[in-house]
Formats: structure tokens, C-alpha cells, sequence
């Protein structure tokens, strides 16, 4: 895993036929742009290279299939021999992953890799076990989620979620604070598994409504990948500002061992 701009190098000895990967990651404001200065892989030895827009590990993806802008089968570009990477990629998020096997000595490549701003970010992989966070769809159709790899205990601090209205023309009432009953459109995800994949996630909290509360109760999502992730139609200017940590022994004790 790199998280620092610059360029990279890898060349095969030739003792290894599996497949390895460079993930990277850049703060939750940046994208990952990836161009190729130097390509030798090679076809009829099995060697191949592929770019992810996101991340893969064990066959499950972040941002999972729902929550992309672009399907699943175009987020993977694969190349060997003459074809190979011709033009700059970048990421939808901030984070993605080159994979490549490479069984013949001698074959490898070098990347130059930069993190340019993102200013609409959505998906996100924190780099951090706790900090601060506000998710957002900017008004927006799409889905957002915030995925930190570690248990976590999560404390809201702002809420606004399909009550802030995109078009000011079209205003109504709706009564302050936090409920459940979200209907299918408007909503926050607390989740937590295993695996990258939020749809393979299970919720432990769904919320709507609009409430700034700094002392709330905690939760913790004791599983190893934790996600916020927000649900929007794009008729509402959605956000949720939340605090993580990662909890104490104790408190991850208390979670059943079925619990993921």
C-alpha cells in the first residue's frame, strides 16, 4: 500500500507466478492518477497487468457495484505485450490498485503516480484509524460511502439527510430530528463486515432527518471494515458529519463473537 506521489518500480526475478498488487491511496480529498513510463509484460508467459478503479481483495470491491458511477467489468482494464497502457487513468475515488503477475525474469514496469484534488469527493477509504468526516452528495443522484479497514466506534455530530431541499422553489415542512422510517430514498447507513463489498455488508443502524447533537450515544461496529455510507435521489442536499475511533478492548469484548 503507497500513499505518497512519485514513481515506482517493479521488475520480476521470476521465482513467483501469483498475483500481486500496489494499492493506493490518497487523502479523502485527492484522486489517483496512474501513467506508465515503462511496460514489459509478457503475454505467452501468463503475464498480465490490470488497473482497478477502486480496490479488490478476495474477490470483493470497494466501491461495491451499486455505489459506481460505472460498471463492474469497465473498472477493470487489463493489458499484456503490445497492448499495453497508452494513456493517464484516473480513479473515481482515492483510492485504486494495479495487480499483476508476472512469472517471466525480467518483465516489470514503472508508474508515476499523483494525487490531484478531488473537489466532489464521494467514496472514500480513510487513511486514519479516527478523525472527523463529512459525507456528502453535493446535491446529487449517487451513493457515498466513507470505509475505514479497521473496528470502529462511530458518534454522529450533524445530521441533514432529505430535508435540505435541491431546488429552493420546492420547500416544505418537515420536523427536526433523527428517525427510522426513511422510505427507500434518503438515507445513513451504519455497516460493518469483513470484506471490502458493502453490499455484503450488514446495517446495524439506518437513519434520515436532521439533528446536531455533539454528546450523542456511540456505536461501535466491531467487524474489520466499518462503513458510513449515504443512500441519496438527489432531490436534497445530503450530509452526515460523524467522529470515529477505534474502540477499547473492553468495549470490543462486548460484541458477540457471531457478530459478523
Amino acid at each position: 500500500m503507497e500513499s505518497f506521489a512519485g514513481q515506482y518500480y517493479y521488475q520480476s526475478d521470476g521465482t513467483s507466478d501469483g498475483v500481486c498488487g500496489l494499492f493506493l491511496i490518497g487523502l479523502s480529498n485527492q484522486l489517483v492518477e496512474i501513467d506508465f513510463t515503462e511496460f514489459q509484460v509478457d503475454c505467452a508467459s501468463g503475464g498480465l497487468l490490470s488497473i482497478v478503479d477502486g480496490w479488490e481483495l478476495n474477490g470483493q470491491v470497494f466501491p461495491g457495484d451499486i455505489d459506481h458511477e460505472d460498471p463492474l467489468d469497465e473498472r477493470f482494464r487489463t493489458f499484456c505485450g503490445a497492448h499495453k497502457p497508452t494513456k493517464i487513468y484516473l480513479s473515481s475515488q482515492n483510492v485504486a490498485l494495479i495487480q499483476f503477475r508476472l512469472p517471466r525474469a525480467g518483465d516489470g514496469f514503472r508508474v508515476t503516480i499523483r494525487f490531484p484534488r478531488n473537489p466532489q469527493p464521494c467514496n472514500v477509504v480513510s487513511l486514519y484509524q479516527d478523525g472527523y468526516y463529512t459525507l456528502k452528495n453535493y446535491g446529487h443522484k449517487k451513493n457515498c460511502s466513507v470505509s475505514i479497514i479497521y473496528p470502529e466506534k462511530i458518534r454522529l455530530v450533524n445530521v441533514d439527510v432529505g430535508v435540505t431541499v435541491s431546488l429552493p422553489e420546492v420547500a416544505f415542512d418537515m420536523e427536526t430530528g433523527l428517525t427510522g422510517k426513511c422510505g427507500t430514498n434518503d438515507y445513513v447507513e451504519l455497516m460493518d463486515g469483513n470484506g471490502l463489498d458493502t453490499g455484503r455488508m450488514k446495517p446495524r443502524l439506518i437513519f434520515c432527518g436532521a439533528d446536531s447533537v455533539t454528546h450523542r450515544d456511540e456505536m461501535i461496529l466491531g467487524c474489520q471494515h466499518s462503513v458510513v455510507r449515504l443512500v441519496s435521489s438527489g432531490r436534497f442536499h445530503n450530509s452526515v458529519t460523524f467522529a470515529y475511533k477505534i474502540p477499547s478492548d473492553e468495549e470490543m469484548a462486548s460484541i458477540s463473537p457471531d457478530h459478523c
